[in-house]
């Protein structure tokens, strides 16, 4: 290969062929403008280049506009169900993670193309499914909400620290039915069995779309190295969350980046691993602007489903209804089994046991009475105590917990000195009928930022004054919002928000 300039543009020679590169305002190497220009038509590299790097449209997942209905905000629908584009009058004064709407998990900010593995793989209420690499839990709460909580979600986030995130997210929106491990995706078939229905492997990747929410991404942080040390990861991760699938289970794999090392050639490394076992679905999804998988890179070829069963999604494609950056989804699978791999033997175990029907009857009519909620708020889960606290749990997680190792199950309602929990009011809250703080505005803003309240006028939703019941527990509700609980001591409801939650309002 060889180069020169002139006027702005790099001339280079390859194959016998010559490509003219315009440089565009330095924001993107070499290399990575070369890489597009073989992928896209021509007529297409310019309108790439010049939105590759354009903000992304905020779009908010909403689990029922009716409860977020607000004179300022305008939604606009998208090709995702939940999917809205969200314009608001007062962003500049308060962002989108400090309105109401968010801290009681009504909506939950996420890209379109983020939301699109979860369509595709279109889980079921009841399934068991493996969310492989789960952090920050955007698209486990997806799952979650496309089951109606029902079923059984695992989720694995290898990461300490993106784990957090995770449990915060799925405490915020009340999900029960999820289990989380903390395990090194390539080998977790070596330890579960292939018991999963779905599983979606949104796998780590060059992250080229992160170019659309820091413009200095592609010349700081994208590398051709980085391609390559993913795909290798990435053909691990494959073919263990395949091995982990039942016979006739599906798949969805998915990246943010337009790198076929990552993608097409991911894909076909599991079809060359297991012969005759793979299927490659169809995906049709009205109004999409999206494009086919390539056929070959850089001498290799492809198989030709490989192509024809693939969607590649780019930042100049767009419409109305979907804006996203660099992406790519395939849907698969499982027609026959794999070869079973020796497990390694589980020599450690989770301190928990699920409650006796006694036991748990007394703890759910206990809260029924304190908070007036209906006789059903459990449903059909079922409760788990661990350490001393107490768990919602989706009623099919106790084979799973009582037979694997995890980290998390279900959702934490009482601590161990048996206390109503932040995540019990976000869930339940709404639902309770008594022993409720009513703010109003003068206090809304003072209970967020973390004060205890004065009680000695405030009367309940009941009409009731609320008296010196000393230790005794109020959910605390702004109109039909529930945010937290207190403690009235000595004429205070002392303030229980975690203090990973206090903000100003």
């Amino acid at each position: 290969m060889s180069g020169s300039k002139s006027r702005g543009h790099l001339f280079y020679l390859s194959s016998g062929n010559i490509y003219v590169l315009r440089v565009f305002m330095k924001k993107f190497p070499l290399e990575f403008e070369k890489r597009i220009h073989t992928i896209l038509p021509d007529s297409e590299w310019e309108s790439f280049f010049s939105l590759a790097t354009e903000p992304l449209p905020k779009v908010v997942r909403i689990r029922d506009t009716d409860l977020i209905k607000k004179d300022d905000w305008q939604l606009g629908r998208t090709l995702i169900p939940e999917g809205y584009f969200i314009d608001r009058n007062d962003q500049s004064e308060r962002p989108l993670g400090k309105t109401l709407a968010h801290f009681t998990g009504q909506i939950y900010s996420q890209s379109l193309s983020s939301m699109l593995p979860v369509h595709v793989l279109d889980p079921q209420p009841g399934e068991i499914i493996l969310d492989m690499c789960a952090a920050p839990g955007s698209k486990t709460t997806f799952l979650s909400d496309r089951m109606a909580g029902q079923g059984l979600i695992v989720a694995n986030e290898p990461s300490g620290t993106r784990s957090k995130k995770l449990v915060a997210n799925l405490n915020r929106l009340g999900i029960t039915n999820t289990v989380l491990l903390q395990s090194d995706g390539t080998i977790l078939d070596r330890f579960l069995s292939p018991i999963f229905d779905r599983i979606l492997l949104d796998a780590p990747c060059s992250s080229e779309g992160f170019g659309r929410r820091d413009a200095r991404f592609f010349q700081s942080m994208w590398s051709l190295q980085s391609v390559q040390e993913m795909a290798r990861l990435q053909r691990r991760l494959i073919v263990s969350a395949f091995n982990l699938l039942k016979v006739d289970g599906v798949m969805t794999y998915s990246t943010c980046t337009s790198a076929p090392e990552e993608n097409e050639a991911v894909v076909q490394h599991l079809l060359d691993t297991f012969p005759g076992a793979v299927e490659l679905l169809p995906m049709k999804i009205d109004n999409l602007p999206s494009a086919g998988g390539i056929d070959s890179w850089e001498g290799q070829s492809f198989d030709p489903v490989v192509s024809q069963n693939t969607l590649r999604l780019y930042p100049h494609q767009r419409t109305n209804a979907w804006n996203s950056e660099s992406f790519f989804v395939c849907k698969l699978r499982k027609v026959s089994l794999t070869p079973l791999l020796e497990k390694k033997p589980i020599t450690q175990t989770t301190n928990h046991s699920f409650l006796k029907k006694n036991t748990q009857a007394e703890i759910v009519t206990r809260l029924r009475k304190v908070f007036g909620l209906p006789k059903d708020w459990l449903g059909k889960n079922t409760l788990m105590e661990k350490s001393g606290e107490i768990y919602v749990c989706g009623p099919k997680m106790k084979s799973f917990c009582n037979t694997y190792l995890w980290r998390r199950a279900g959702l934490k309602i009482l601590d161990k000195d048996q206390n109503i929990t932040h995540e019990f009011v976000l869930k339940y809250g709404p639902l309770s009928t008594q022993n409720i703080y009513q703010l109003n505005d003068e206090t809304l803003p003072r209970w967020l930022a973390g004060y205890d309240l004065l009680v000695s006028s405030q009367p309940t939703t009941a009409g009731k004054q609320i008296t010196d019941n000393s230790n005794k527990a109020f959910i605390v509700k702004y109109e039909n919002d529930s945010l937290g609980w207190g403690k009235v001591v000595n004429g205070k409801l002392k303030n229980k928000l975690p203090r990973d939650q206090v903000f100003d309002y």
